[in-house]
């Protein structure tokens, strides 16, 4: 029994220094280091477990440079055509300068778009452009769901794979986990096409790749907030489902094709990267379709400019810059104190600051009612306009005054900004912008605004659990 005691009590300070440890060694924001000191004292084994699970980077640190070691001619000779295609000629605006200097990101000044905010003519179209293809295609969703619209896009791959046209499909493997289309991929597979889970590893559970992403030939490109789904057309449990996504034509298609060979490299093993041809074939010189100015803004890549705070920082660059107007649309919102602080100050110097939300969550309602709240309460204070769209909100987008647009799949939380695989594209378009400022209108029209009176109303008991959900955002 002595030993016994004597052995608990060595684990119990074992597992103390672990705790100093994460305070004054670890990486993370001090806000994120007292949300984690807080579950690893109150839960100390399942705490720890989802410490290993959720919690620490270095693992993860390790996967990235063993990946880079493992495709690094590829990841070269990616880097290699990215330059040639840099015009380094064109004018930068402050913004277009800011994504090259913390990125890499090029601007391209040929591009088209169609914007969609409905999942019916979205599919109609990439279906269209699909079995059009005629040398390859690459998909890449977080969620493809079994049902009419996922099993109509593995139809369309299998044609298309059977008639020769080089195939390749990337899923993020628990945004697929309960999505019952694995028969679906075994099928394309026997087809002749190429499938690959992102991350398939227990031990990388806390980085996702969030992209939604399709390119047809080099030359068309699809992405924004919608998965592959049949709710994205006819919505849930009779509830709108108001998403956005964008088609563009042009050199920044370019971009997007280097984004999705750097995730399908980062996702196969050496022996198994499978590509028909020469990198250089996938990069196709193709004359521009318009005049859209755009760039494309990614995080997670494998390159020499790598660094996990690109979208952050992006993020935090485009709403600093608001002048007149800054229109956000989010259906999940925990912001870091900088944000908060930054959206907080526009509103008070006078810019028109607007926050959309989802009214309803296909899951975790409670939870993300309850952490939104919290920080809207702070907002409306301050002068910051927030309304709840009477539907599902999945759109993420942001415009800024009267030429700024992005468009991706980047929540305002810190599970986007900071953790998860993501990107936008950010188009400089007064023409674009205001189309697109038409369609937040009619999204207002469709919304409730939420006022301070509201809030005053809620009971003591709201208020608490607003509070303690708080002290968890910086691990959503």
């Amino acid at each position: 029994m002595k030993r016994m005691q004597q052995i608990l009590s060595i684990l119990y300070m074992a597992y103390l220094a672990f705790i100093v440890f994460l305070v004054f060694f670890s990486r993370k924001k001090p806000t994120q280091r007292t949300s984690w000191i807080l579950v690893l004292l109150f839960l100390p084994v399942i705490g720890a477990i989802l410490y290993f699970l959720f919690g620490s980077e270095m693992y993860w640190d390790y996967k990235r440079r063993r990946i880079r070691s493992r495709h690094n001619a590829y990841f070269a000779e990616l880097e290699r055509i990215k330059a040639e295609a840099d015009n380094g000629t064109l004018d930068l605006s402050p913004t277009q300068a800011f994504h090259r200097r913390s990125c890499g990101s090029l601007l391209s000044t040929d591009n088209d778009a169609a914007i969609y905010i409905n999942g019916g003519p979205k599919f109609q179209d990439l279906f269209a452009d699909l079995r059009a293809a005629r040398d390859h295609i690459h998909v890449q969703y977080f969620t493809i769901h079994n049902d009419p619209i996922g099993q109509e896009l593995i139809k369309i791959l299998q044609e298309k794979a059977e008639e020769g046209v080089e195939v390749k499909l990337l899923y993020d493997s628990f945004g697929c986990l309960f999505t019952r289309v694995k028969p679906l991929f075994w099928a394309l597979k026997r087809s002749g096409g190429m499938v690959q889970a992102i991350r398939p590893y227990a031990r990388a559970l806390n980085y996702r790749n969030h992209r939604k992403l399709v390119i047809v030939d080099g030359e068309i490109g699809y992405l924004g907030g919608m998965n592959a789904g049949e709710h994205y057309v006819s919505g849930v449990r009779g509830m709108v489902w108001r998403d956005t996504q964008v088609r563009v034509t042009g050199q920044s298609v370019v971009d997007l094709q280097h984004i999705f060979i750097s995730d399908w490299l980062a996702s196969t093993r050496q022996s198994r990267v499978r590509l028909r041809h020469k990198l250089k074939h996938y990069f196709p010189q193709t004359p521009g379709q318009g005049d859209l100015k755009a760039q494309v803004i990614a995080n997670g890549l494998y390159n020499k400019r790598y660094d996990k705070h690109v979208i952050n920082l992006s993020y935090f660059n485009l709403i600093s810059s608001a002048k007149e107007r800054l229109w956000i649309q989010t259906p999940y919102f925990t912001p870091s104190e900088a944000v908060l602080q930054m959206l907080q100050t526009l509103a008070l110097r006078g810019v028109d600051v607007r926050i959309m939300t989802s009214a309803y969550y296909a899951f975790g309602g409670l939870f993300h009612h309850n952490i939104k709240n919290y920080y809207f309460r702070q907002l409306i204070d301050a002068g910051v306009r927030v309304f709840r769209y009477n539907g599902i909100m999945h759109a993420k987008t942001m415009l800024v005054d009267d030429e700024q647009l992005c468009i991706g799949t980047v929540n305002l939380n810190v599970r986007s900004l900071e953790r998860d695989d993501e990107l936008f594209i950010y188009f400089e378009s007064d023409r674009l912008a205001q189309e697109y400022a038409e369609i937040f209108q009619a999204d207002f029209a469709a919304s409730l605004e939420l006022d301070y009176a509201r809030f005053k109303e809620q009971t003591l008991g709201s208020r608490v659990l607003e509070s303690i959900v708080s002290l968890f955002s910086p691990l959503s």
